[in-house]
């Protein structure tokens, strides 16, 4: 395991905040663009993704202000976009489960049900996929 004060420079603190940046936007992609098929278990790995787009961020974040270094741009937007894939994903997932298990629909966006292999058991009910 590398130490501390072996990590805490400027480059590190750029790695961390472009590393956020990236895993923010790609989460939140994610989240919007590939086929998550009903399953609980694909939305909590994109929500897990944003945590790490977030934790990045705050890494960046100490390390920058360990050198009195402005907090890069790159290092805020990544850790609000993993703050946003987290909050889209934790409504994706009371969606799917309240339609799933309650029958009751809200608003959700189509690639959160598409590419449901079995499409008799836990389908919503009146959308067809």
């Amino acid at each position: 395991m590398i130490p501390y004060e072996h990590t805490a420079g400027v480059g590190w603190a750029r790695f961390f905040a472009w590393a956020s940046l990236g895993l923010g936007a790609a989460s939140l992609a994610v989240a919007f663009l590939v086929p998550l098929a009903a399953e609980i278990g694909r939305v909590a790995v994109v929500a897990f993704f944003g945590g790490f787009a977030i934790w990045f961020g705050l890494m960046a974040r100490s390390r920058f202000r360990a050198i009195d270094h402005p907090v890069s741009w790159a290092a805020v937007l990544g850790t609000v976009l993993g703050i946003l894939t987290m909050v889209v994903m934790a409504y994706a997932m009371l969606a799917l489960i309240m339609a799933i298990y309650y029958g009751v629909l809200l608003p959700m966006a189509p690639n959160w049900i598409a590419g449901i292999s079995n499409p008799g058991v836990g389908i919503v009910p009146g959308v067809d996929v």
